[in-house]
């Protein structure tokens, strides 16, 4: 994804381990285009895509790691393409990114 979406924990049990899902979702039901320096509404969207959430590929991990760095999604790859069989996370152009953060220990 450019630019890459980074995010910094803090407050996570060290020695608990955790999976990082980012998921993404549309804010409106509008599809827009870039006209005039700005973005203006063009339109209705399509219908909503099916949502996959994208897990990130150091998961699961220590909380530990997960504090001592910025925690990085370039890797993660967006698509408007429904028909996607890559797992490319399904994206409409204005979204809310949502990190969740999930603890694994037994």
């Amino acid at each position: 994804m450019f630019p890459p979406f980074r995010v910094s924990l803090a407050g996570l049990d060290k020695t608990a381990k955790y999976v990082l899902l980012i998921d993404v979702a549309s804010v409106d039901d509008c599809r827009y285009k870039f006209h005039n320096s700005r973005w203006v509404v063009a339109g209705k969207a399509d219908p909503d895509m099916p949502r996959r959430m994208y897990i990130h590929p150091d998961s699961p991990a220590m909380g530990d790691h997960w504090m001592n760095k910025t925690v990085s999604f370039h890797k993660l790859k967006l698509t408007n393409n429904i028909a996607d069989k890559n797992g490319f996370v399904n994206i409409i152009i204005v979204i809310i990114i949502i990190i969740i953060v999930l603890c694994v220990n037994s």
